[in-house]
């Protein structure tokens, strides 16, 4: 009987293992065409939150900065409002030539392919809407369009949704 534990016990560990092994080096197949796809799948979410509520549906802005920061949060290991120059959001947004900026929401997931990653961005919208601060962004009803910028790489998703109001 000890003999037979013993056995399952490194026949699990050695399971656990090789299922760490496969996934940890899975091929993140989720790649830079997705995102335009991402995007407006996005949008769609955040306009039907808005429209349960009666609110005008959002227009998509132009998003240099909103994706600038988007590619930075990828290189990261903790998420930040800040970039690489320690500029802020609005700093950002008026390097980048852009106007109307109001707020910015951000989120790092990590995903690896278009399925779980629009998984991951629907997880991330329902937490930000449990969120207050980012809720009021994103249901302020001032707001006329948000930028998005999504990057994907490295198992993960970033998320950046600058809102604005033009």
């Amino acid at each position: 009987m000890r003999n037979s534990l013993l056995y399952g016990a490194i026949l699990g560990s050695a399971l656990v293992v090789l299922l760490t092994t496969l996934f940890a080096f899975a091929p993140n197949s989720a790649d830079q065409s997705s995102i335009p796809t991402l995007k407006a799948y996005l949008l769609k979410i955040i306009n039907q939150q808005r429209q349960r509520i009666s609110l005008t549906l959002l227009k998509q802005g132009e998003g240099i900065a909103a994706q600038n920061q988007a590619n930075f949060l990828l290189t990261q290991t903790t998420i930040t409002h800040l970039d690489y120059s320690r500029n802020s959001p609005m700093q950002r947004y008026m390097l980048s030539g852009e106007r109307g900026y109001a707020a910015e929401n951000l989120s790092l997931y990590h995903c690896s392919d278009d399925v779980s990653c629009k998984i991951a961005l629907s997880t991330v919208l329902e937490e930000m809407t449990r969120d207050q601060e980012a809720n009021l962004n994103i249901l302020n009803p001032g707001i006329t369009h948000v930028s998005i910028g999504i990057a994907v790489g490295k198992g993960k998703v970033a998320l950046v949704l600058d809102f604005e109001k033009k």
